[in-house]
């Protein structure tokens, strides 16, 4: 498990606009560009946010990166998913 591959993934989301699109369009075609392992790739693929902080990943690079993905309007959501991390 490499939480810095990881974190390079999703801060590449996160910063680059047309990377977002790349990965909205087809997420697992832009996650083949990193070494992820297949559990890493599931849970970026399903933004499952809590367990990526659990995992030490960089809390604030996970919200960045969902908010990205989902659209700032689901706050809450992301909200809701890291409770009790």
């Amino acid at each position: 498990m490499s939480v810095y591959t990881m974190e390079q993934a999703l801060y590449d989301v996160a910063a680059h606009p047309s990377h977002t699109k790349r990965f909205k369009a087809n997420p697992r075609a832009f996650l083949s560009a990193y070494a992820l392992e297949r559990e890493e790739e599931l849970m970026i693929l399903e933004m499952d946010v809590a367990e990526m902080i659990r995992r030490s990943l960089n809390p604030m690079l996970a919200m960045r990166a969902f908010l990205s993905v989902e659209g700032r309007e689901q706050l809450p959501e992301y909200l809701r998913r890291i409770q009790g991390t």
